[in-house]
């Protein structure tokens, strides 16, 4: 468990990034030449998102390591997806990134409304974070499945289970601080239906929790993640 702990770990840290990127201002100077990008974007669009998908593989080597799952035709399956998922991660945090930053620098004050505006804010809010969350989305089950395919067959012990939560922790909040205070949209659908698939695979199809800690750390994170975004905006009227 040593490894998956590390993994997990630096991918709680990478939502932890993401967030101080996105929410301080530290990182809205420019890059150069032009002024192309502000930092912000630039670190959203490549080295946060890098990282992640090279966590996301160290994570599923350790799910399967030797296993002879990995020959079969379900294996391969999954793997597609979760090819599929990290092209449609990266894309989409492509688009969002570079149309965000030329929405936000160019489409304020009644230039909204031009033809150039218009794609250029549609790619923002909706086309990329569409491509974004079917990525997100596809990574995610695919790993879940990996997991649910090939349990542990050395069980997790229950300090595991108590780091693995603390860890959780940390992607709630993170989940918590960009969905609880914007408009209700695409994202908190598609981190509520991973939330609905960590329950189905530990509770509907009753594998032992200390079989599949990754699907843990999943169903720890963004039912906190999901279900304290959708308190906070009950109580504060914006649901």
């Amino acid at each position: 468990m040593r490894k998956i702990h590390l993994i997990l770990t630096g991918l709680s840290l990478t939502i932890l990034l993401l967030s101080i990127n996105r929410l301080t201002n530290l990182t809205q100077s420019y890059l150069q030449p032009y002024d192309f990008l502000r930092w912000l974007d630039f670190n959203a669009m490549i080295p946060i998102p890098l990282i992640s998908v090279i966590l996301y593989y160290l994570l599923k080597k350790e799910i399967v390591y030797d296993s002879p799952f990995r020959k079969t035709a379900k294996y391969t399956f999954l793997m597609v997806l979760l090819i599929s998922g990290i092209y449609f991660f990266a894309a989409g945090s492509g688009d969002h990134e570079v149309t965000n930053y030329l929405n936000t620098r160019f489409c304020d004050n009644g230039a909204i409304n031009t033809p150039a505006c218009k794609i250029i804010g549609y790619n923002d809010d909706e086309f990329s974070h569409l491509i974004y969350y079917i990525g997100f989305v596809l990574m995610n089950v695919a790993l879940i499945f990996i997991e649910y395919n090939y349990p542990r067959k050395i069980l997790a012990k229950t300090k595991d289970l108590f780091f693995i939560f603390l860890n959780g922790l940390f992607i709630a909040l993170g989940i918590f601080a960009n969905l609880a205070f914007e408009e209700i949209g695409l994202d908190l659908l598609f981190f509520g239906s991973v939330m609905v698939l960590t329950h189905y695979v530990l509770f509907i199809k009753k594998r032992k929790v200390k079989q599949l800690p990754v699907t843990f750390y999943f169903s720890i994170s963004y039912t906190i993640g999901v279900m304290g975004t959708i308190l906070y905006k009950s109580l504060t009227g914006a649901l």
